[in-house]
């Protein structure tokens, strides 16, 4: 074989390694979202949002910060989910309010203290008030995994939306009624 034949050889399985690795790191990435990604409620109802996360092997400790519209929902808490409490073990959740008025952003610092944890699964859950009509986009503004060698991963990060709509008017009528209608 000639030199331009190993060349060829050497190039053509370089690109072929290139593309095995870039099909492998796609394959790891990993995606934070709020679930329900679109909900409507009334003016006073509570909802509660769940951030979830696709898998992920050894995550120790992550944190998130979600924007929203402080005129139309108000943040009342966020709570662990279950990448944090379903182990059993040792954990720390702190949710970090604003400093500075209005309070319009989520931010939530999470970490494993006994060991790691694992995804998929829910990383938090929010708690809204609907304070007044309009649409509040729930916006990621940042998202940070840490696994258990403090090596940083930031996920993809997918923002939610909700919807805070008038009372539907219906007309008042029993059961009976109703049954008689339909049948």
């Amino acid at each position: 074989m000639t030199d331009s034949t190993f060349r060829r050889l050497g190039l053509a399985a370089t690109l072929a390694l290139g593309l095995v690795a870039g099909a492998a790191s796609g394959a790891r990435a990993v995606t934070v979202s709020v679930v329900p990604p679109d909900t409507s409620v009334a003016v006073g109802d509570v909802c509660v949002l769940r951030v979830v996360t696709t898998a992920f092997t050894d995550l120790k400790a992550f944190q998130f910060i979600y924007g929203f519209a402080p005129t139309v929902i108000k943040l009342q808490g966020i709570d662990p989910g279950e990448v944090l409490t379903g182990s059993g073990r040792s954990f720390y959740g702190y949710w970090l309010p604003d400093n500075v008025a209005p309070a319009d952003t989520a931010w939530y610092d999470a970490a494993m203290l006994d060991g790691t944890s694992a995804g998929p699964g829910i990383l938090a859950y929010l708690t809204f008030k609907a304070v007044a009509l309009g649409v509040s986009p729930v916006d990621c503004r940042w998202v940070d995994f840490r696994d258990s060698y403090n090596v940083q991963t930031l996920p993809v990060c997918e923002s939610g939306l909700v919807r805070v709509v008038p009372p539907v008017a219906v007309r008042a009528g029993s059961w009976g009624r109703l049954k008689t209608l339909y049948r």
